[in-house]
């Protein structure tokens, strides 16, 4: 009797191995299933961001190309009405008029490089504070002539409270090449 049994005995521990071999492989399947999952997915998310930023580069690339035609459109026209000085000068005076400084200065005129240029100093007393940024906002934001901002300094008056000055400090550029 102890024969029988221990055959059957083997028998099931034969099946028992088989079923726990198969148990094994198809966890390590299910696990290497679900590793390649988390992978894929990660990938799904990252080639979705590239996509997203191809489309901001492409949004920026034709905003860039439409700024740059309207550039080469407007300096078109100067070029074939002014000189440089002129372009430049023209500039200073639209500030002068567009600005409301209490003060404004500029440098002589110097050509360098392939530029012409004009330095200019702008004084507010006592302004707002919206006031400077608006100002210093326009002023980059002006496609031809170029004015960037070199320096901004901020004093307050020895004189009593709320006395401050601002003194907005930049360039009007312009291409040396344009024609008269």
């Amino acid at each position: 009797m102890s024969n029988g049994y221990e055959s059957r005995l083997k028998a099931i521990a034969r099946l028992f191995y088989i079923a726990a071999a198969l148990l094994l492989a198809v966890g390590i399947f299910l696990v290497s299933q679900m590793r390649s999952r988390s992978i894929l997915e990660k990938t799904l998310m990252e080639v979705t961001r590239a996509q997203e930023g191809l489309t901001r580069v492409k949004a920026s690339i034709a905003n860039r190309r439409q700024t740059l035609a309207a550039i080469k459109s407007h300096l078109d026209q100067d070029a074939n009405k002014s000189s440089p000085e002129m372009v430049l000068y023209r500039k200073f005076d639209e500030l002068k008029s567009r600005l409301n400084a209490d003060d404004i200065t500029m440098a002589a005129l110097e050509k360098k490089g392939g530029e012409a240029s004009l330095q200019f100093t702008l004084t507010f007393n006592n302004p707002e504070y919206n006031t400077l940024l608006n100002t210093v906002s326009s002023l980059h934001g002006s496609a031809f002539p170029m004015t960037p901002v070199s320096a901004v300094a901020v004093t307050q008056s020895d004189k009593g409270l709320g006395g401050v000055t601002y003194k907005i400090t930049g360039k009007i550029i312009t291409s040396d090449k344009v024609k008269p």
